[in-house]
């Protein structure tokens, strides 16, 4: 076979398609087409309107932002050696960033927190805990056909450390539930924090959006002052023993000093020199723990972060999901589109077998 021969048989086996083919092709399964695009808005009608209403609220907060603290309590250094214990590690912390905020919204540790806190439903008209109305009202009645025995999923329980967190199936679903409807996002330009919590009513939303709102304020409060509240509980003990210390040597000073009043030998006025040195001593330990431990209480207090509220948690009046319309429309879509793809691969083979042919 010549080159001429080979590019004319190429020329023959080229398939050439006009706008009047594309035209033919819509005209000819127009019915095919339209039946695909009704099957799939059946099908996208039955699975938007199995979905139930959700609401959408909103917190937005504007987080105080802290640098690393650095340096200990004026004076608290001098008081190691009589205590006989090192407190510079006591002294300065890291804060948490704001941009990581969010990442406190999807741990387990505040799923676990927020299943437990009450809720109130209207559609149930009875108040209990998150996890329970989800267990009520989580499952759509088309999710219900699908459902599967609890008894099948029940198996022997080992023990465990307890510092480890032991989940059930339905404490997972459940956690996995709320660590999709809670989300957070910090704004760096402006500082902003916005929580969203979409939930099945719109009271419960509301309700949601300010208990996540509470746990992450607790939560980045604990870390910014854990290491002051531990600063404190020590000094408060350090206080309590040297106070008592204080209280002993003023009683053994002043029982000693009524039991010898009519002696003057030296023996006599150096043991009450010793023991009035002993009382200055824990007198003036105790008066300087005290004032530092006031000090570590103020420091708490200026550790302690501010969350300014800019917008508190409402309740929406509209619904946010789902979009019905719009999943209807994109699954007529997609049944069109589905349709006319088999029958035009089924024309292109057809005439791909008859030019062969």
């Amino acid at each position: 076979m010549s080159v001429t021969e080979n590019y004319q048989r190429k020329d023959e086996d080229a398939i050439e398609v006009s706008v009047a083919d594309i035209i033919g092709f819509f005209r000819d399964n127009r019915r095919r087409i339209l039946v695909g695009a009704l099957i799939g808005l059946f099908l996208g009608a039955l699975y938007a309107f199995s979905k139930p209403n959700v609401y959408t609220a909103q917190v937005s907060v504007m987080p105080e932002i802290q640098a690393k603290g650095s340096g200990s309590l004026g004076g608290l250094g001098s008081l190691a050696g009589l205590a006989g214990i090192n407190i510079d590690n006591l002294s300065g912390q890291d804060a948490i960033r704001p941009d990581l905020y969010p990442n406190v919204l999807q741990s387990i540790p505040f799923a676990l927190y927020l299943l437990k806190q009450p809720v109130s439903s209207a559609k149930l008209k009875k108040q209990l805990p998150l996890s329970a109305y989800m267990d009520e009202t989580g499952k759509s009645w088309l999710g219900t056909l699908f459902a599967t025995d609890k008894a099948d999923e029940q198996s022997v329980k080992l023990p465990v450390n307890p510092q480890l967190i032991e989940l059930t199936k339905e404490q997972n679903d459940n956690i996995k539930g709320v660590l999709a409807t809670v989300t957070g996002t910090y704004d760096k330009k402006t500082g902003i924090l916005t929580i969203s919590a979409t939930e099945p009513e719109a009271v419960i939303a509301a309700t949601t959006a300010q208990n996540s709102l509470n746990y992450l304020t607790n939560y980045i409060t604990t870390y910014r002052t854990e290491k002051s509240r531990r600063q404190v509980e020590f000094l408060r003990r350090q206080t309590a023993e040297a106070k008592s210390r204080y209280q002993a040597a003023e009683y053994a000073l002043s029982n000693y000093r009524d039991s010898n009043r009519a002696i003057y030998l030296n023996t006599a006025k150096l043991e009450e020199q010793r023991l009035q040195a002993d009382y200055l001593l824990t007198q003036s330990v105790y008066n300087e723990l005290s004032k530092q431990l006031e000090q570590a209480k103020i420091k708490v207090q200026e550790e302690t972060p501010v969350f300014k509220t800019l917008e508190p948690a409402s309740v929406p009046l509209q619904k946010s999901g789902p979009k019905r319309t719009i999943i209807m429309i994109v699954s007529a879509v997609i049944g069109a589109v589905l349709v006319a793809g088999i029958q035009l691969v089924r024309a292109f083979l057809s005439r791909n077998s008859a030019l062969r042919s």
